[in-house]
């Protein structure tokens, strides 16, 4: 009886070490501030890990393309019915986040006879004002709002070499989109494995894989306020290390 408590930890460690395992190879995903808004960026072979969950709110996801989507329909239909009994003002990315998905990937990782999820996600809002609020969530169920921007990243060590590139420059707020793009994916690049040279990573990485980016902007019409930018639009910033 009294090795009940102490079996349950090591098997709460143990997945610990398995999800930290699987999340290795993830690919990392920025999103920062910016004059026009918000902007979440990433470079992917081709799964999606940027999506439009609300008006005004974006989810970023790494992990297990299952639980991505089980967990997006989850935000999308718990936003949706928020928007609908209360009002569309009331739908924010903390309530989705600290009331919806907190709780349920908390239970699944701490219920050994269930399989956890296998992710890590950041939600982007834009508030009235240009107000703008990031919120990180673990695949253990613990979130935190993020000042300045969110990344997700495959380890501790990439989200420190993050970090540190992100904390290279002072305001993002204030620059215009096409400022901050390129650095957006300088932290990208530092994600992805030490080494001071970004530049000549994300040469080699954009020769196979291409960037997706998100951007939520009060200037677009309508309701939502979170666009997909075409690749029209970003290939001009991407120059610089498509054409050696």
């Amino acid at each position: 009886m009294f090795e009940e408590p102490y079996r349950w930890i090591e098997s709460i460690n143990n997945r610990r070490e398995y999800l930290n395992e699987q999340l290795k190879e993830g690919g990392p995903v920025v999103a920062l501030p910016c004059r026009e808004g918000i902007l979440l960026v990433t470079i992917s072979a081709g799964t999606q890990k940027l999506y439009e969950i609300y008006d005004r709110i974006a989810l970023g996801a790494m992990g297990h393309p299952a639980d991505v989507e089980r967990l997006r329909d989850l935000l999308l239909d718990a936003a949706h019915l928020e928007g609908f009994n209360r009002s569309p003002s009331d739908v924010t990315a903390r309530r989705l986040v600290q009331f919806g998905l907190a709780p349920l990937v908390k239970q699944a990782f701490e219920e050994v006879g269930r399989g956890p999820f296998t992710i890590r996600l950041l939600l982007a809002e834009l508030g009235p004002d240009q107000r703008r609020t990031f919120l990180s969530l673990n695949y253990d169920g613990l979130f935190k709002e993020e000042p300045g921007g969110a990344l997700l990243a495959p380890s501790a060590q990439s989200a420190e070499r993050m970090r540190r590139q992100m904390e290279m420059t002072a305001d993002y707020s204030g620059r215009p989109i096409e400022e901050v793009f390129p650095e957006a994916l300088r932290i990208w690049a530092a994600g992805e494995g030490p080494g001071e040279n970004l530049d000549h990573r994300l040469r080699e990485v954009l020769q196979e894989r291409s960037a997706e980016v998100l951007l939520l902007s009060h200037a677009f019409s309508g309701s939502s306020k979170v666009r997909a930018l075409p690749d029209s639009q970003i290939r001009p910033w991407l120059h610089r290390w498509r054409s050696s």
